[in-house]
């Protein structure tokens, strides 16, 4: 089980880091074009577009990384408290 939470955990940042490196770069391609003056009103548009929807996933990926970490703690304060209880029948 520890296993497969470092997998996903490896996994995670391994999206996270991919969906920086393609914000950034569409990011800097939209700068570099506006500044330039090389992009047309449609591209600008397609390049905006993207990097919001990259900036979306990417809060929406850390948000789901928030929510597995507070499930897990609670998971393991359940187990915890399972362990201690002397009461409780398996």
């Amino acid at each position: 089980m520890a296993l497969e939470s470092s997998g996903d955990s490896a996994s995670r940042k391994e999206l996270l880091a991919s969906i920086r490196r393609l914000t950034i770069a569409v990011l800097d391609n939209l700068e570099q074009g506006s500044r330039d003056k090389t992009l047309d009103q449609g591209q600008k548009r397609l390049l905006s577009s993207t990097g919001s929807r990259l900036l979306r996933l990417w809060r929406n990926t850390l948000k789901d990384d928030t929510i597995s970490l507070e499930a897990s703690h609670a998971l393991d304060k359940a187990l915890l408290s399972e362990k201690l209880d002397p009461d409780m029948v398996s």
